[in-house]
């Protein structure tokens, strides 16, 4: 980059967060479900500033069963958003439900 392309404000600086809200909503993604925490916080609320719906669920795999359930009945995605590790592990049984169904 050149000196003369620093500093004059051209580029915008965008959060991971931010992108992967844009790539949601580009793919008409309204409703997002899940438990948020401290690695995915930032991705709730960049979804929800670009008009995603965010529903806050008592477990992840209530949340994969709903973003599923929303998906089916929508035709567009659903979204569960949880944590890594066992998030992940507690919304494996609704994604497996969703995948086998073709949700």
């Amino acid at each position: 980059m050149s000196e003369s392309n620093l500093g004059n404000g051209s580029e915008e600086e965008v959060s991971g967060a931010a992108v992967l809200a844009r790539a949601l909503k580009a793919q008409d993604v309204q409703y997002m479900f899940g438990i948020v925490g401290i690695p995915v916080t930032e991705i709730a609320v960049a979804a929800q500033q670009l008009g995603i719906r965010y529903v806050g669920m008592r477990n992840e795999q209530a949340a994969c069963y709903a973003a599923s359930a929303v998906g089916y009945l929508t035709g567009r995605p659903g979204v569960c958003l949880v944590v890594s590790g066992p998030g992940l592990v507690h919304a494996l049984g609704g994604m497996a439900n969703a995948n086998m169904n073709c949700w």
